[in-house]
C-alpha cells in the first residue's frame, strides 16, 4: 500500500451500513469499553500487528482512534508490512461525534478528565504561574516551576506521581 485516504465520518457510516467497510479501532481496551463506534473491531496500537488484521472478505479496512494520530501511526505500520488498508477516519471518534454520528457508550462510562490529564493541566498551570510571578516580582518564583518539573521527572523514572494520588482521591478517573 502506497497511499491512504482520510475518510469523512459520514462516508464511513454509510459504508459500514452497506457492508463495504470494516472499521478497526486502534485505541486501547479501556477507551473502547467506555465508548465505541458500533461494529468496530478492537486492535490496540500498543500491540498492533498489521498482519493480524482480518482478511478474506471484500470489505475495505478503515482504521480509527480518538483523533487520528494513533490511526496514522497504525497506517504507517501497515504500509511497512505491506498490509492493505484503505485509510482512516478523519478526526477519529471525536470527528465522528462532531458529526453527530452514533456511538455505543457503556452505562457506567466515566466522564471528565483522567488523572493523567489533570496532572498535566496542573503542572502546565503551575509552570505558567511560576513564569508570570517571576516576570512580575522576582526570579525566585521560577523555583516553583523547577519543583513541578522535578516532580514530573521523578514520576517518569519511578512510576509514582504524588499529584496523581491527590487527583485519584478527588475522584478523577484513571486513564
Amino acid at each position: 500500500m502506497t497511499d491512504h485516504k482520510d475518510f469523512e465520518p459520514a462516508e464511513v457510516q454509510a459504508g459500514l451500513e452497506s457492508g463495504r467497510y470494516l472499521l478497526v479501532d486502534v485505541r486501547e481496551a479501556g477507551e473502547f469499553a467506555d465508548e465505541r463506534i458500533e461494529g468496530a473491531l478492537l486492535a490496540p496500537l500498543s500491540g498492533f500487528k498489521p498482519e493480524c488484521l482480518p482478511r478474506g472478505d471484500d470489505r475495505e479496512i478503515i482504521l480509527h482512534c480518538k483523533s487520528g494520530g494513533r490511526s496514522g501511526r497504525a497506517l504507517q505500520m501497515c504500509r511497512e508490512a505491506n498490509v492493505k488498508v484503505a485509510g482512516h477516519v478523519k478526526g477519529g471518534i471525536l470527528g465522528w461525534k462532531a458529526k453527530n454520528l452514533p456511538t455505543t457508550r457503556a452505562e457506567n462510562a466515566p466522564t471528565g478528565m483522567t488523572i493523567q490529564q489533570a496532572v498535566m493541566a496542573m503542572a502546565s498551570f503551575l509552570v505558567l504561574v511560576s513564569i508570570g510571578l517571576s516576570l512580575a516580582f522576582t526570579p525566585w518564583f521560577l523555583v516553583l516551576g523547577a519543583g513541578v518539573s522535578a516532580m514530573l521527572l521523578q514520576a517518569s523514572f519511578t512510576g509514582f506521581c504524588p499529584a496523581s494520588s491527590v487527583f485519584a482521591k478527588l475522584g478523577f478517573r484513571p486513564a
